[in-house]
């Protein structure tokens, strides 16, 4: 059996509706998503854990740290420069020691509740921080494959949550990137004024104060909410990795060379909860296949649309000694297809944990016309397209199906089995 876009895309059709983590459509789709692989043979684990919005706070309490540290030092800089400028290198700590502190509140802001997890401080801190919540990931394997485990593990992962914003991602995006920009311009003009007391940098200053407090505000009212389908973000990825369960589970070729893991994660949209809490639980064996064989994750998000596909997480990827970022641009090229690197502020996957915990994981995405519409309630089945499908659908079984070394001429680094 070959990959077939159109029943992909048939499988993220049915998800495609309103499923906010903790709602009772999120529910229901987590027992149709498990109804499906269960009849395809796969042995599904629900892996239940709770988590907090801790992250939300965090990243609220930075911005409005960043906006009252440029208030304050406006307010005292005619009095004294110096005492300006100090104020202003703040705001470039807390810029330079955000994304540190809103990793750490991932990773403590979750707990798993079917099995025995003592919280330390920091995990009973950020669980008490924010709105707590409930939510399910589902493990699936396949019974007869190998479970050897001197085998290379391949885990195939993808969020079935949703969630809707009244700011556009667009315009959030352009938000954190600009009040980044100002907030950074605002303390090297500030600094570059306490020195020279030259008044264009002065007028400069203010100029990038006032474009990082307007740009930072918005960014102050980041609310979730229930009313996006999620076809694109994320049915889509879910349609692909549910179509490669069924088409793998029909094929023996590779069931005596790697070990696979399908990882259906929850409340991706909140701080990326279902992966962080996935890693935190399955640690110990993680790092056993990445320190044996090989463990080697491919997180599908946002496929689903009318565009080339991009490869999020490369440098990350390479930093730790992965592969799988060179395997999957391998296989596009023998697919034909084009993969360009992403990156852009503000925006995470499900394999940042991953990575984050030293791990080979990379992600699948699109972007394209359509992809502006997510998070919001235009994000419907409509907006899907095949080709996004067979795309990701494409690359991941060259990757599964490749059994020999020479096959990926990428170096010292091989082929994945």
């Amino acid at each position: 059996m070959a990959f077939d876009a159109r029943i992909a895309l048939a499988y993220a059709r049915r998800l495609a509706r309103p499923r906010l983590t903790g709602s009772p459509e999120n529910q229901r789709v987590a027992v149709e998503i498990a109804s499906l692989l269960e009849q395809w043979g796969y042995r599904v684990a629900r892996e239940t854990f709770e988590f907090s919005t801790a992250c939300n706070v965090f990243i609220a309490g930075e911005v409005l740290a960043c906006l009252l540290l440029a208030l304050a030092s406006l307010a005292v800089r005619a009095v004294s420069p110096w005492a300006s400028a100090i104020l202003a290198a703040g705001i470039v700590a807390l810029i330079g020691a955000a994304p540190r502190l809103n990793r750490a509140a991932q990773a403590g802001a979750s707990r798993s509740l079917d099995m025995a997890e003592r919280p330390g401080r920091w995990q009973r801190l950020c669980l008490r921080l924010g709105r707590r919540l409930t939510a399910t990931n589902l493990v699936a394997t396949l019974p007869g494959a190998s479970d050897d485990p001197t085998l290379p593990h391949i885990v195939l992962v993808a969020h079935y949550d949703s969630k809707s914003q009244r700011l556009p991602i667009a315009v959030r995006v352009a938000c954190f990137a600009l009040a980044i920009a100002g907030g950074l311009a605002y303390a090297a003009a500030t600094v570059a004024y306490a020195l020279t007391a030259t008044p264009a940098l002065g007028a400069l200053a203010i100029g990038s104060a006032t474009l990082a407090i307007l740009a930072g505000i918005p960014l102050l009212f980041l609310d979730v909410g229930n009313a996006s389908p999620g076809a694109i973000d994320n049915a889509s990825g879910a349609g692909v990795v549910l179509h490669l369960a069924e088409t793998l589970a029909q094929r023996r070729d590779w069931q005596s060379r790697l070990r696979l893991t399908l990882l259906i994660s929850d409340a991706e949209e909140i701080g990326v909860a279902g992966a962080t809490a996935y890693v935190r639980r399955h640690i110990d064996t993680l790092r056993r296949d990445a320190q044996g064989a090989g463990l080697h994750i491919l997180n599908f998000d946002g496929v689903g649309v009318d565009a080339d596909l991009r490869l999020a997480g490369a440098p990350s990827n390479r930093r730790n000694g992965g592969r799988m970022a060179q395997w999957v641009e391998a296989a596009a090229r023998d697919c034909g297809l084009r993969l360009k690197p992403f990156s852009m502020v503000g925006l995470s996957y499900d394999h940042v944990p991953f990575a984050e915990a030293g791990f080979d994981a990379v992600s699948l995405i699109a972007i394209g016309r359509a992809t502006w519409t997510v998070h919001t309630p235009r994000d419907t089945a409509e907006r899907l397209h095949p080709r996004g499908f067979a795309q990701a659908g494409a690359i991941a079984l060259r990757v599964i199906e490749q059994d020999k070394p020479a096959a990926y001429p990428t170096g010292s680094t091989g082929s994945p089995h």
